[in-house]
């Protein structure tokens, strides 16, 4: 008899990342990563998939470390990868024919954030961040100082903590081994870099302004030559920069991003441009898409946020979207400027990788029919072909009885809103279910095509969960991500309830059993769901806000609310307070479970007892349930006890409800 999706299948489930391509296109290296049960943690090895064989085996051996970040020497037979063993960072290097890996060079304390090797395949750049002189260290770990001495306003970040590192420098190192070179000194972090065809110039991102952290999205583009020692500044008016790729004659500078800084986050697209080094001229190559090329799809065993360099092949540059819950695999071509779809749901592509000749693609595709796997797109015949290569979730899905979710579209007025649908896998439409509206943080993120296990598991527990994007999502242009600026109550607030009528006028479903949930800014959303209606039986607000004036100043990024709110809390009071579920917690009679961690630096521990003591005071039923130890991202990376137990507060919590 097969089972039903149950909280503690996360330590069934295989989770899958980081697909490399190597040069000749016939081998994939990616990232198995598995939760462990005993020792409360995660652990991952890298898998190589042998196409022509049909194979998928250990690429490096299993064991209690983290092996991440795979790259690929251009000459196809070097990789190198990052292994975390008890939080301390090596990079290491294996040959792509097999054996054993070496650590290929030492570094001080700090944090490796990213590598790359040069189109030649002798030098590696890394972008290191290298830990702060005094800072306290006892059999390689970290200690408590004896005090902070706080001097700057950006001086943490959630799951991270506070920043002990110097600014994120870039370094280079030989392909085969020895020490690593600083070649760069800023003022402020390096975000990401790319190398020349050429191999003897990189361009990277930085901010070049003396007060940085408030002007946090004018980063700037550099071209630095390491042999020469020059650093030029590119002319490029003030915007945020996401990702960098040259093409292949070395003349121009393709990226990701707009030129609207200090503007509501994930409000306007992150378009595809092209900067030739030459002229100097800037265009816009996908704005007519009105899509952004962020990954934006979330899920809680897909990675969200995954950044990702587009790959040029011939007269093509291949890149992705955010799109109506899909993230499309689309092709720009150079010559003609014609936008074309390559692969187009119903599937969210992750992360992907080419061969040299952009003929073979690795992908990591995220499906609502299963959980993530890595697949294999080949575009060198006339008709394309998309085949599946990791079957690491196959077993359980075997003996798993679920339905995969079901988008629907739906009309209101003048707005459309797509609706993600989760059955019971026994699923009876003469009978009576009671519906669980689940919201999404962000706020300009979208829902879409994955394996979401929380869904899963409150769907096999007897109720329809509804998760949609309703006005301030991205992925359906900018306009509508932009329309909750300066209100975050509204219009989402009208869009889920709308969708909330909608299916309770539909005969299975109990209109009388109606629930809400969310986590981050969907917390937000669901404090004030309940501040201004009583129509909800239970709600429960995960990591959420619930007053916008102290979240400026005990959040971690809080400052950045001037951009949604037209100025600071002092300077606009009114704003704050009216969109402030807090100052309507007097018409808060709905019980209202609030989960929150103890170590969250995005939405602090401050903003859920801001709301549990005086609704607890007036007598409410309300309760709180703290996770120590764990950050905003618990849900989707937080300790895997911590993960299980949450999803059974947050069943137990709606079903004593019932």
């Amino acid at each position: 008899m097969k089972k039903t999706v149950h909280a503690e299948d996360l330590y069934r489930l295989i989770f899958v990342s980081e697909p490399q391509m190597n040069p000749r296109g016939d081998r994939i290296v990616y990232v198995k990563k598995r939760a462990d049960k005993k020792d409360l943690c995660y652990y991952s090895n890298l898998q190589i998939i042998h196409i022509p064989a049909k194979s998928d085996f250990p690429f490096t051996e299993e064991g209690k470390h983290l092996d991440l970040m795979p790259r690929i020497n251009p000459n196809g037979r070097q990789l190198i990868f990052l292994r975390v063993r008890d939080g301390v960072q090596t990079l290491r290097s294996i040959s792509m024919f097999g054996g054993e890996s070496r650590k290929l060079a030492d570094f001080p304390q700090g944090e490796i954030r990213d590598m790359q090797f040069s189109p030649d395949g002798k030098q590696i750049a890394l972008l290191f961040a290298k830990l702060k002189e005094g800072i306290p260290f006892e059999k390689d770990k970290r200690k408590e100082p004896v005090c902070r001495d706080i001097r700057r306003l950006y001086y943490r970040l959630d799951g991270h903590g506070f920043i002990d590192e110097e600014p994120a420098q870039l370094y280079l190192l030989r392909a085969s081994g020895g020490t690593p070179k600083k070649i760069s000194d800023l003022n402020f972090d390096i975000s990401r870099f790319a190398w020349a065809p050429d191999s003897t110039r990189l361009a990277y991102v930085s901010i070049d302004h003396p007060d940085p952290e408030l002007h946090m999205e004018e980063e700037d583009i550099f071209i630095l030559d390491p042999a020469k020692g020059s650093v030029a500044k590119l002319n490029k008016k003030a915007g945020p920069v996401n990702m960098l790729k040259f093409a292949p004659d070395g003349d121009t500078l393709f990226f990701f991003g707009h030129f609207h800084p200090n503007y509501s986050w994930g409000a306007d697209n992150m378009d595809l441009h092209s900067l030739d080094l030459k002229s100097g001229e800037i265009r816009n190559l996908s704005g007519d898409l009105d899509r952004t090329t962020d990954m934006l799809t979330l899920g809680d065993i897909t990675p969200s946020f995954v950044q990702q360099s587009p790959v040029i092949a011939g007269d093509n540059l291949y890149f992705t979207v955010s799109s109506e819950g899909a993230n499309p695999l689309m092709a720009l071509n150079l010559k003609s400027g014609k936008c074309e779809s390559v692969l187009e749901g119903p599937e969210c592509i992750i992360a992907y990788s080419a061969s040299e000749d952009g003929k073979q693609f690795a992908l990591h595709i995220a499906q609502t029919e299963r959980p993530d796997e890595i697949w294999h797109l080949n575009l060198a015949e006339a008709e394309k072909h998309l085949t599946r290569v990791s079957f690491n979730n196959d077993k359980y899905l075997e003996d798993l009885h679920f339905r995969p979710a079901q988008r629907e579209r739906m009309q209101f007025r003048d707005v459309r809103i797509d609706a993600f649908l989760q059955f019971p896998p026994d699923f009876n439409e003469s009978r009576s279910y009671p519906l669980l509206l689940n919201i999404h943080g962000g706020p300009r993120t979208q829902y879409g095509y994955t394996w979401f296990h929380e869904m899963q598991f409150l769907a096999a527990n007897g109720y329809v969960v509804a998760y949609s994007n309703p006005r301030g999502s991205q992925g359906y242009g900018k306009d509508f991500a932009d329309a909750i600026t300066g209100k975050w109550g509204q219009p989402a607030f009208d869009d889920v309830m709308a969708v909330v009528d909608e299916l309770a006028k539909r005969p299975y479903i109990d209109g009388k059993r109606l629930y809400v949930t969310g986590g981050s800014y969907g917390g937000y959303l669901t404090n004030w769901i309940v501040s201004q209606t009583d129509r909800f039986r239970a709600a429960l607000a995960q990591r959420s806000i619930s007053d916008l004036g102290t979240f400026f100043g005990t959040s971690d990024i809080g400052w950045d609310l001037i951009n949604e709110f037209g100025g600071t809390p002092w300077e606009t009071p009114e704003n704050y307070a009216k969109w402030s579920p807090l100052n309507y917690l007097k018409n808060i009679t709905t019980p209202l479970m609030l989960i929150h961690s103890e170590n969250d630096l995005r939405c602090p521990m401050e903003q859920a007892e801001r709301l549990f003591a005086p609704l607890k005071y007036m007598g409410r039923d309300v309760r709180l349930v703290r996770f120590p130890e764990s950050s905003h991202g618990l849900s989707r990376g937080g300790r895997p006890d911590r993960r299980v137990k949450r999803l059974e507060l947050i069943l137990e919590w709606f079903d004593q409800h019932q």
